[in-house]
């Protein structure tokens, strides 16, 4: 599915008074006044301006002097200022917008269920890397991700993932089998991969694929037993259903909407009901491996993908043996605040006894 389909969800500011009056910033006037006169090859990496472990992640969010929402991602050293439309709140961290490398402009969007996408431009105010890699650890494994700006305004990179991806790397069974749906850069594959799972991997998007096998190679996995496809989810269930191939578990992260390389159409609303029910069919209870199903789709809270997810696996009988648990996507800024982006459904499979 095409990238441009994955919209955002909604705001949780902590910490801080939402709604408009002047930036807040907590940090002290002497580290400010240093982070301004720094070299740029030196404000990005310096733990006195960054916290371990946060790039990537949020540096700050809230309105813009047009009162319009955004964001301020750190990319593998790299600050980068995009879209938040949902949110109203203060940036906390107003000094810091000004180093931003490039900042996506919007030009014209969809209707309110992103038919059609967003598409705009990328202003570049730095230095960029070609290729541009941002480090993800995962236990002992690091992924290497390529940040991929495109025209719809994504990156190539969910950092609200992030802890989705670590949970994938310490619950998968070294000697299961994995499906992995809506694949997107691979970060999700790969950490499957990493804990010794044979994956399969499927995309619409034959530059979906493309981005995910270079993940793969510049993350020293390409080893790894992944089998890249090219295809509709929906029609892969399907064949693989007629085929009567298993899985230990699976992972998606199904789009609002999109389209199959033949055309076939996908919503969100309309189809994952059924396409959950039929990959729970795919599922074999005698190697259990954990199931996790996120998305970014406006209605899809917790509670709402947490039934969808236990309905299908009542309807195919699969017998879950975990503990089926729901929450939210969610990043922290540098000022604390929590930022929800998403949703996500998983099961995690018991652990075997020796």
């Amino acid at each position: 599915m095409p990238d441009d389909a994955r919209e955002s969800w909604e705001v949780t500011p902590r910490g801080g008074e939402t709604g408009s009056g002047p930036e807040l910033d907590p940090r002290p006037a002497g580290i400010l006044s240093k982070f301004m006169n720094a070299p740029r090859s030196e404000k990005f990496h310096d733990p006195e301006f960054t916290a371990p472990g946060r790039d990537p992640g949020l540096v700050d969010f809230g309105t813009d002097a047009a009162g319009q929402g955004r964001r301020l991602e750190r990319l593998g050293g790299i600050l980068v200022d995009r879209p938040l439309p949902q949110t109203q709140d203060r940036r906390r961290l107003p000094a810091f917008w000004k180093e931003a490398a490039t900042i996506y402009r919007v030009a014209t969007s969809g209707d309110s269920h992103g038919q059609g996408g967003t598409r705009g431009t990328w202003e570049s105010c730095g230095d960029v890397p070609d290729p541009w890699h941002v480090g993800v650890p995962l236990g002992t494994t690091t992924l290497t991700l390529e940040v991929h700006p495109s025209p719809s305004g994504q990156v190539g990179i969910f950092i609200e993932q992030i802890e989705q991806w670590r949970w994938l790397a310490a619950t998968t069974p070294a000697t299961s089998t994995m499906l992995s749906l809506f694949g997107h850069s691979g970060a999700a594959t790969l950490a499957a991969a990493t804990a010794g799972a044979e994956v399969v991997h499927v995309d619409a998007s034959r530059q979906a694929i493309a981005l995910a096998r270079r993940n793969a190679a510049v993350s020293a996995l390409a080893h790894l037993p992944v089998s890249w496809i090219c295809e509709d989810a929906a029609t892969f269930v399907a064949r693989t259903a007629r085929r009567g191939r298993r899985f230990s578990g699976v992972v998606l992260d199904p789009p609002s909407w999109g389209h199959g390389p033949k055309g076939q159409a996908f919503a969100i609303d309309r189809d994952l009901p059924a396409l959950l029910t039929d990959i729970a069919r795919l599922l074999d209870p005698a190697s259990p491996g954990p199931i996790l199903v996120t998305c970014h789709s406006p209605g899809w809270h917790p509670g709402r993908l947490r039934d969808t997810l236990s309905d299908a696996l009542a309807a195919a009988e699969y017998p879950v043996r975990g503990r089926l648990e729901s929450g939210m996507l969610t990043c922290t800024d540098d000022s604390g605040r929590a930022l929800e982006l998403g949703s996500f459904a998983r099961v995690a499979p018991e652990p075997r006894m020796a």
